[in-house]
């Protein structure tokens, strides 16, 4: 039996903590040759938004100016086999050291060469409260162990994995600076009964944006 996770928010306009507003206009103003049957509902809405809001993906481009942005990112990178990595438990802004990793790694199986690879911190259910920004990170020496294992795309359930108040944006650049895309703000990661699944992550294609909402989807067979 195959079984299908949504690891996205639903983005509730006006409760999103972050600008989304939707304008909501007649199909005419953009098509003014539209013709309406009697009583037809037929809508277009104008978006206002900022791209780093509810489950979203940030490609390379993001902090360096000459890789891979939103459609440059290979397809291969957005779906393939990901690796769940059980890292529950740790205290608020606490470092996720190397150990931890390879431990976890070690439990769901080992990482392959070309996983996904998605951290669990257990940090989903405090996503729209205080409590959400002091999720537990990954050190640059964490994600370049990682990356050396085989990781071509990095997820979790929480709004980053950024050391705590660092302007350098040292565990991005140790991303993006190997080409890895993240996903920040997953969500049902608790939902999935297996280490490993297959797991499909399309952003839309656009030149020149550095991040986007995406559907995350996991699949579990049997």
């Amino acid at each position: 039996m195959t079984k299908i996770i949504d690891l996205s928010h639903v983005i509730e306009p006006g409760k999103a903590g972050r600008k989304f507003t939707l304008e909501m206009v007649g199909a005419e103003t953009v098509n003014p040759n539209v013709i309406r049957l009697e009583n037809q509902w037929y809508i277009m809405h104008n978006i206002s938004m900022v791209s780093h809001i509810g489950t979203h993906i940030e490609a390379p481009y993001h902090i360096l100016k000459d890789q891979a942005d939103l459609a440059a990112i290979p397809l291969e990178t957005l779906m393939g086999p990901a690796i769940i990595l059980d890292l529950r438990g740790r205290a608020p802004k606490s470092a996720i050291g190397i150990d931890d990793v390879r431990s976890a790694a070690e439990r769901a199986g080992g990482i392959r060469p070309g996983d996904i690879v998605f951290g669990n911190l257990g940090w989903g259910p405090f996503y729209g409260t205080e409590r959400y920004a002091g999720n537990p990170y990954f050190p640059p020496e964490t994600i370049a162990w990682l990356a050396d294992h085989g990781m071509k795309l990095m997820g979790v359930d929480a709004g980053g994995v950024e050391v705590p108040g660092s302007e350098q944006h040292v565990s991005h650049y140790a991303l993006f600076s190997r080409g890895i895309p993240l996903i920040e703000n997953l969500t049902n990661l608790n939902r999935l009964s297996k280490s490993r699944v297959q797991v499909c992550a399309f952003p839309v294609a656009v030149h020149g944006l550095e991040a986007f909402p995406v559907r995350v989807v996991a699949v579990e067979e049997d």
